[in-house]
């Protein structure tokens, strides 16, 4: 089987993310499969295509570069199965509106954050079907022969926010993220990485310093926490303003250390140095840090935007990322808490990436018309509670 996989974010070469090494890690467990697989970005527009059985095509944020490339599929034949990667980023949205001068942050001071907050996700659920963006959106979830979404709460919001009918679930197959085997052992590296670090038992973030992230909001919601912060991730030109922000509340804070870039061969020991690991970003599905973090023993706090609960259950603890007293509450509730191996346990066992290979297998297999030879991947993990844990 020859399987084609195309990112559709412009710019995936040059910024890496989760998307990115979700497709990195596939490819290499696919490969011990038996599937061969070709990897190519959005330049798959331009020239001939490379011939294939199928295309998989990675990411549905960039609508319109993304239905370019399932249009251009199409034309040549080739069926096409979409792995959205996707959430709703309205609450991101209100929350840069709120504030300032805008209309937005007017009627938030008459009505109050949560009414209006409510408001302004009616509004952009009722203005998206005029979007192109959204159209181009709703015709890939349409048209792909199958869809792998990450999460069954992945599953039920693109049906939710795209008007989808129940047919769109007879073509759905939930495939999980996963962590890396590397994660299993001690990294080369890694401990003199820690010692370098000079101290234990820290708060944690690793990822892209950028707004979606919410490493300002870290701070300032553990301002005067007598605890280390310490971030490990690229600061992104483009977000060189909120960097700069970041930094200066550091600096006002204390005791916080930015680490640009670790190889990722020597981010275990980091993790397993770390009393927790917080994520409080605008969305996740679930984090593939998280995932790793947790893999390493590490305790998770994570943001509740998203699908962290269908992974983590009540394993982990989670915040929202408008609200500091949320992620102050979760993060010394998290600290005070004991560490226990059935998290790392179910991690390893659960989100491995031949699980995820196998998976993806069987519904490729779908498309073509042949019987799938590995079961539906099943979260098992344990009822998520309604809130806190």
């Amino acid at each position: 089987m020859k399987v084609l996989f195309i990112n559709s974010r412009p710019n995936a070469a040059q910024i890496p993310g989760g998307d990115t090494v979700q497709m990195w890690k596939s490819r290499e467990a696919l490969d011990k499969l038996g599937v061969d697989v070709e990897s190519v970005g959005a330049e798959a527009l331009e020239g001939p295509l490379p011939a294939c059985d199928l295309a998989h095509l990675f990411n549905l944020q960039d609508a319109q570069p993304a239905w370019a490339l399932m249009e251009r599929l199409q034309k040549a034949g080739i069926p096409v199965v979409l792995s959205p990667i996707y959430w709703d980023m309205t609450p991101f949205w209100y929350e840069n509106a709120s504030t300032g001068s805008g209309p937005w942050a007017r009627i938030t001071r008459l009505l109050g954050k949560r009414v209006t907050a409510n408001l302004y996700s009616r509004w952009q659920r009722t203005k998206a079907p005029g979007s192109g963006a959204w159209r181009s959106q709703r015709r890939l979830l349409q048209t792909a022969q199958r869809v792998q979404p990450n999460s069954r709460s992945e599953t039920a919001l693109l049906r939710r926010l795209f008007g989808l009918g129940r047919g769109f679930e007879a073509k759905v197959d939930v495939v999980p993220n996963a962590v890396d085997p590397i994660l299993e052992g001690k990294a080369a590296g890694g401990e003199s990485i820690a010692r370098r670090l000079e101290y234990r038992d820290f708060i944690l973030e690793v990822g892209t310093i950028y707004p979606v992230k919410n490493q300002l909001g870290l701070i300032e919601a553990l301002f005067d926490l007598p605890v280390p912060i310490v971030f490990v991730g690229q600061m992104m030109e483009a977000y060189a303003d909120y960097a700069a922000a970041c930094r200066s509340a550091a600096s006002r804070r204390g005791n916080v250390i930015f680490l640009e870039h670790l190889p990722h061969e020597q981010l275990p020991e980091v993790y397993r140095s770390a009393a927790v690991h917080a994520l409080p970003s605008w969305r996740e599905t679930p984090g593939l840090v998280s995932l790793e973090a947790a893999a390493a023993g590490c305790k998770i706090v994570s943001t509740s935007i998203g699908s962290a609960r269908d992974y983590f259950g009540d394993e982990a603890w989670y915040c929202h990322p408008s609200d500091p007293a949320s992620i102050r509450t979760a993060v010394e509730v998290a600290l005070a808490a004991p560490r226990t191996p059935a998290l790392e346990q179910r991690v390893k066992k659960e989100f491995t990436w031949e699980r995820t290979a196998e998976a993806m297998l069987a519904s490729y297999r779908k498309v073509l018309h042949a019987r799938p030879q590995a079961a539906p991947f099943v979260m098992t993990g344990r009822k998520p509670t309604p809130a806190g844990r």
